[in-house]
């Protein structure tokens, strides 16, 4: 069948994990290079259309226009409403994690990929599929019949109901088929796209983005608890297996950054950031000087550790900018470890000895370095196979911190933690929260700090950069801390290790469940309004399914 259907390429909205739906968003430059690259496709099959039907919003347009430039012969070009972007109401323009973890994954899954279900204000279902299905019968269909090749390019709701007409499946069949950016396929491939698709995998997907702090923090109680119970693996196995998730997760976060925005720009945000990261490198640099006490040293150490890996996946999910955690989470994982460098040639009794920083910066190569060069080169050579990775599997990559918090907390020497619980006091207990205080005192004093300055400046940082900072100032990285400290840390501070990993993750999620509060009251209203608009319309049933639905908002 000589019907062809793309996806615009990828779009700011994707790039930043928003939904723009009915709303226009620019392409970003891998979406630009998606579109080129389907251009490429075009020609190199000699494909010839007869007419091209697109969308009327920017990245659907930009997109045709770039396949068109280098297509053969002269094809007409339609624009139609009718291929326009679900309207998603009032999701349109927030954050799609956000939005899973603050209405839950049964809710999300019935507004937007339940054939009789709706965004609340949104476009319902049955709606978009009736324009599609009208457009394909009083438009497609009889081109087709006439042996003319058309192209579609429209939008991932919009491409997919088609491959649903294609497959012949009812509308209750649906799931989210994951269709990638500015792929061409043609009739027959939407037909084995519906086929291909994996609605536990989907899943899967979802529920790590809904829980993978949770998961992190019960990874890491487990871990010690094994580690108590006298379970260990060989040192040699945690850290190769440790080294080679945080591989991973490095290639993943790399896959999604566009290399362009991460030069430096200038800033009142990049101002408070660097007046931030330098008083607290000046504050690790004192503690680790001045004093031998090994709990300070921990936590001087903790200090002066690069951002963890995570802050602009967590940045990601909160609504944040992701670029600018992604820049500055780079950055200090560069510097800093040059300033600790520096620190050693003058200071050797803070590490002790030169295999914690060998170890160091053997992490830093093979954890950071060259997974993020592989990515960005395979971005930049395979442009949609690297889009199609990045947002659909991108979560893989978030999952491998859940295994690295279980491996991290077994390597803790199990009895001297047990025994330091059981016998140590009050200090040991101490120590076990002295990293969740720190890190809750590095959180106050980003607040602070960024509300002084803005008072002082009269220039506002936007909430998004905001929360970045407090990212960026409470989330160490701890894979790299814990290759510093030195070999009887573990035996000889057992609570203050422990504490360290457990308040990591508890922090984060304490922080996470702050942001989604807020804005889970901010769609509560609407939220309720589509309960009793579904109670109305379905009765005594839905009241029961609804309700429950409701009571979970707003009990969350």
């Amino acid at each position: 069948m000589p019907l062809y259907f793309v996806r615009h390429g990828e779009s700011l909205a994707n790039e930043q994990n928003y939904f723009a739906g009915a709303q226009n968003s620019p392409l970003t430059p891998l979406g630009r290079r998606q579109a080129q690259q389907a251009a490429r496709y075009v020609c190199q099959r000699a494909l010839r259309f007869d007419e091209v039907h697109v969308s009327t919003l920017e990245r659907a347009q930009a997109t045709a226009a770039i396949i068109l430039e280098g297509a053969q012969g002269n094809p007409q070009v339609r624009s139609s409403a009718a291929l326009v972007e679900r309207d998603f109401g009032i999701f349109a323009g927030k954050n799609k994690t956000l939005i899973k973890k603050s209405i839950g994954h049964r809710l999300y899954d019935a507004c937007f990929h339940d054939a009789d279900g709706a965004p609340p204000d949104g476009e319902h279902w049955m709606d978009m599929y009736a324009r599609c299905k009208h457009y394909y019968d009083t438009v497609l269909a009889p081109l087709d019949r006439q042996g003319k090749q058309v192209l579609v390019v429209a939008h991932k709701y919009i491409v997919e109901v088609f491959a649903l007409i294609a497959s012949g499946l009812p509308p209750a069949e649906y799931i989210d088929f994951r269709l990638p950016n500015s792929r061409p396929l043609s009739w027959d491939e939407l037909k084995q796209m519906t086929a291909r698709s994996s609605s536990r995998m989907n899943y899967l997907g979802e529920q790590t983005e809904i829980h993978l702090l949770q998961w992190m923090l019960l990874a890491a109680i487990s871990g010690f608890a094994l580690s108590c119970l006298g379970v260990s693996l060989p040192h040699v196995v945690t850290t190769t297996a440790i080294v080679a998730l945080l591989a991973a997760n490095a290639f993943f976060l790399s896959l999604r950054i566009e290399p362009g925005a991460l030069r430096l720009t200038q800033g009142q945000e990049n101002i408070a950031l660097s007046v931030i990261s330098v008083a607290r490198a000046l504050c690790a640099m004192f503690l680790l000087t001045h004093f031998q006490n090994e709990w300070i040293h921990v936590i001087g150490l903790l200090l002066i550790v690069p951002p963890a890996l995570s802050v602009p996946t967590f940045s990601l999910a909160r609504g944040g900018d992701y670029f600018f955690a992604a820049r500055y989470t780079l950055v200090l994982s560069i510097l800093l470890p040059v300033l600790l460098l520096v620190l050693y040639v003058d200071h050797r009794e803070v590490l002790g000895n030169a295999h914690a920083l060998e170890r160091f910066f053997v992490v830093l190569l093979l954890a950071l370095a060259l997974p993020c060069l592989l990515a960005q080169r395979w971005r930049r050579a395979r442009p949609i196979a690297a889009g199609k990775l990045a947002t659909n599997w991108g979560w893989v990559g978030s999952l491998t911190m859940v295994p690295m918090a279980l491996l991290v907390s077994l390597r803790a020497d199990g009895a001297a933690l047990a025994d330091a619980l059981l016998h140590g006091g009050w200090p040991a207990w101490a120590a076990l929260l002295l990293p969740f205080t720190l890190l809750m005192a590095c959180r106050v004093g980003s607040a602070l700090y960024l509300h002084a300055h803005q008072a002082m400046t009269g220039k506002r940082i936007s909430a998004a950069i905001a929360s970045d900072i407090h990212l960026l100032q409470t989330s160490p990285n701890i894979f790299l801390w814990l290759s510093l400290l030195l070999p009887g840390t573990f035996a000889h501070a057992p609570t203050l290790v422990a504490g360290t990993l457990l308040g990591f993750f508890a922090f984060a999620l304490l922080d996470e469940a702050w942001v989604v509060r807020r804005f889970r009251a901010q769609i509560a209203p609407a939220m309720r309004k589509l309960a009793r608009r579904s109670t109305s319309a379905n009765g005594v049933t839905t009241t029961a399914t609804v309700g429950q639905d409701e009571a979970v908002l707003d009990s969350r």
